[in-house]
Order: C-alpha cells, then structure tokens, then sequence
C-alpha cells in the first residue's frame, strides 16, 4: 500500500512522507485524494504543490481543503500554468467558484513549487514519495532543474 510503510523486523508502522503534486479544481478526483490523505493517521503530507491553468486558484482550493479538515499548516505552492509540450487543456478551475463561500489562505505566489519540492525532497533524503496526479509539467521542469 501507498500510504503505510513498516520498519524492517518490526511492527510498527512509520508515517510515510507525502509529496502531492496535482490539478485540483477541475474534476472530484484531485480533492478526494487529498480528503483521503489528510485523513489518513499513517501519512505524513508535506507539501502541496498544483499545476494547469489557474494554479494559484488550484492552491487556494487546496487551502480549503486543508483548512476544513482541521491542517492548515501544511506547505501549498503554485506551480506551472503551461505544460512543456502540449497546449494547455485545464486552462481554468471551475470549482475555484465555491471559494467565496469557505476559509481559505490567498496571497499565493507563482511558480514557488518547483524550489519547494526541490528543497523538500533534498531534505529528506529518500524519505519522500511524490504523488503526482496531474499532468507531469512541475515534475518535468524539476528533474530538468535538478537531475539528482
């Protein structure tokens, strides 16, 4: 399983360090993965980052999320807009429409994702899992910025 990881010879189980990266916003699938994350006891979620267009709207619904479930102290970064290769098929986020009516953190910055999961990956050393749900434009700028 993903999310549960155990300690060689032992019982016991260790949270596993998350690194989500995805598109929330446009479909349910990206805040039921989150919901189930912030709810799992045996995940450590230490970070957010979003990508596709309307990425700073995309980490406000993340800070929604987060906020409703009692964590908003989790790490949320803005990432890329335009994919690398292809045109830009999520160029909006429409659920970024119930934001008016929920909590949530603004003043986002862009592009701050990539220097963040950068430094959280190398700070823990093979510690992190990076989930990546959306288009692979953050992940690819990344491992082209820093190969290791």
């Amino acid at each position: 399983m993903l999310i549960n990881i155990c300690l060689k010879g032992t019982d016991i189980l260790m949270k596993k360090k998350i690194l989500l990266d995805f598109d929330i916003g446009t479909e349910i699938d990206d805040a039921i993965a989150l919901a189930y994350l912030l709810a799992n006891p045996n995940c450590e979620l230490v970070g957010i980052t979003t990508c596709c267009g309307e990425s700073i709207k995309r980490a406000e619904l993340a800070s929604m999320l987060c906020k409703v479930a009692g964590k908003d102290d989790i790490p949320i970064h803005a990432g890329c807009e335009q994919p690398i290769l292809i045109p830009q098929m999520e160029t909006t986020a429409p659920q970024a429409r119930i934001l008016n009516d929920w909590p949530h953190e603004t003043g986002f910055k862009p592009n701050t994702a990539i220097p963040f999961m950068q430094e959280v990956i190398r700070e823990n050393p093979g510690e992190i899992t990076l989930l990546a749900t959306a288009p692979m434009t953050n992940l690819g700028v990344l491992f082209a910025m820093d190969p290791e």
